[in-house]
């Protein structure tokens, strides 16, 4: 089971006694419960280990929470085959053209008749308690994705105090300046990716891979007045990542010398190889968020 996490999207919590309040028992309640007949989605926590009854990791104040989707699929094109032949047939019976009212009540006759022969897509997404640095950490791509995650926790805790990680500055400027003046932030690396558009046209967006991001083909798209958006950047302890002008982080990569840290482990210590795969995953990627943002508030 991979707990490597591939995206973050981080919150700061000022409410910290609520994170301390997060439970088994509580996860309990809001626990995943597989579709019923009728339903076309649901989603809950499940067991981050092998055991249904723990629905949460604690590692040394590192919290691991597990959130699954279901998702029943029909697609367009067949419903809207079974709506012309359930239409076709109705107006056969009734020998007349049906009213625009009638075919939309017969679609929804087309779904209760779909649904419960629908096939399911399943979703699993990481949520990470960080207690000490008070900060919650959702392995997803969206925003709105880990909104739809954290209103579960809200639900159950009630005020949940979070915002999003961000800067007092425009992390567009200072990615910018970062790279136009060639800084340099040990353990921090500039990688050879990234985005450039123009903050005030809001177009001509230029994609960047496998360049040099200091050079002077760089530097003419800075002249031009493009700033960056997105930058990869590599933690020489262990992990790179992009990041994004909203502060959050993508495609996530671990080195070798951190995926292989706990080898030694069988393989059936699955728990165990969990454990401690979870403990140095956010050992690592804690201490990338706290350095970078520390070199992001440093520039300008």
């Amino acid at each position: 089971m991979n707990i490597f996490f591939k995206n973050a999207i981080v919150y700061e919590c000022s409410n910290t006694e609520v994170l301390n309040n997060i439970s088994n028992e509580l996860l309990q309640k809001i626990i995943f419960k597989p579709c019923g007949s009728m339903d076309t989605v649901k989603s809950g926590f499940v067991s981050p280990v092998d055991n249904p009854d723990e629905l949460m990791l604690n590692v040394q104040g590192q919290i691991l929470l597990k959130y699954k989707t279901e998702q029943k699929i029909l697609p367009d094109p067949v419903i809207k085959q079974a709506h012309i032949e359930k239409i076709n047939k109705q107006e056969e019976a009734l020998s007349r053209k049906l009213t625009k009212s009638e075919k939309a009540s017969l679609k929804d006759e087309v779904m209760i008749d779909l649904i419960p022969r629908a096939f399911s897509k399943y979703n699993y997404y990481w949520l990470w308690i960080d207690t000490e640095n008070k900060r919650i950490i959702v392995d997803c791509s969206s925003f709105k994705q880990a909104e739809n995650i954290l209103a579960m926790l809200r639900k159950e805790l009630g005020a949940l105090a979070l915002t999003p990680l961000s800067i007092d500055k425009s992390l567009e400027q200072v990615m910018t300046t970062w790279v136009k003046e060639k800084l340099k932030f040990p353990p921090f690396i500039l990688g050879d990716q990234a985005e450039l558009k123009d903050p005030l046209e809001g177009n001509g967006i230029i994609n960047c891979k496998n360049q040099e991001i200091t050079s002077d083909e760089m530097s003419s798209h800075f002249d031009s007045g493009k700033w960056i958006t997105k930058i990869k950047i590599s933690d020489e302890r262990g992990v790179s990542f992009i990041v994004n002008s909203d502060l959050t982080f993508k495609q996530i990569k671990f080195d070798s010398i951190i995926l292989d840290e706990n080898e030694d482990i069988s393989s059936d210590e699955i728990d165990k190889r969990l454990e401690a795969d979870f403990f140095i995953m956010s050992k690592t990627l804690s201490n990338a968020i706290n350095g970078i943002k520390l070199v992001f508030e440093k520039i300008i």
